[in-house]
């Protein structure tokens, strides 16, 4: 994935830029043993020190756990690439964990399917069925949502300077939005729709199940104001 990609040609320009400025040929074969070691347990696991010591050790070089994470003038750049390596590894274990869990998710789904309502020939009980596949479905939807929001990560301005250059920084503002009780009250409303008339399609999408009549109240008061609201800040 891009997300990937990014962090992965991260850590390679890491390891070439202190292969560079390594102090001796003695150096520079313990990077690149740390930096094959690391590659082959992220592709596994989330990379650890203790881990990546034990893997070259056997491999049958001498490197100690004082010796990695003892500070240097200028870094220590055993420290700096294994750190890298276990930022990389985290988003990858995390990424797979979440590819995991909405498989499982979508496997218990398919146990039945509209061919399956089909088959019920009581016409009383495949509508009951019918309603409970599309919450079903819905409840789906909106857990997958909450998860693709919960894992957008965090940008601080901090961050943004370190990342950025000079060049391409953008202007940083901080967004601050303060929802009272009832306001939140009438968002989770809205995306937990109780009328009959509305539901959340696969893709996320607010869509009307039967007719909607005219002047039909389909929200808490104060909706359209939470939104300005927040589109605002």
């Amino acid at each position: 994935m891009k997300s990937n990609s990014i962090s992965k040609q991260r850590v390679e320009n890491v390891y070439s830029d202190l292969q560079e400025k390594a102090s001796s040929a003695s150096v520079r074969t313990k990077l690149s043993k740390i930096h094959n070691a690391c590659e082959k347990i992220a592709a596994h696991a989330i990379v650890s020190i203790a881990s990546v010591i034990r893997y070259i050790t056997e491999d049958g070089v001498k490197l100690s756990k004082r010796t990695v994470y003892n500070d240097r003038a200028g870094g220590n750049p055993y420290k700096i690439l294994i750190e890298e390596w276990i930022k990389y590894s985290e988003i990858i274990q995390s990424e797979r964990k979440s590819k995991v869990k909405k498989a499982n998710v979508e496997t218990s789904l398919s146990l039945i399917d509209e061919e399956d309502l089909a088959r019920i020939t009581d016409i009383a009980l495949r509508h009951k069925f019918s309603l409970m596949y599309g919450e079903l479905k819905s409840l789906r939807n909106q857990v997958n949502i909450l998860k693709d929001v919960g894992s957008l990560p965090s940008l601080t301005q901090s961050k943004l300077i370190h990342e950025s250059s000079s060049d391409d920084l953008l202007p940083y503002k901080k967004i601050n939005i303060h929802l009272s009780d009832y306001e939140k009250e009438v968002i989770e409303s809205f995306l937990n729709p109780k009328l009959a008339s509305l539901a959340f399609d696969e893709d996320g999408s607010l869509i009307s199940e039967s007719l909607i009549k005219r002047d039909e109240v389909l929200s808490m008061e104060g909706f359209r104001g939470i939104l300005e609201k927040i589109l605002g800040s």
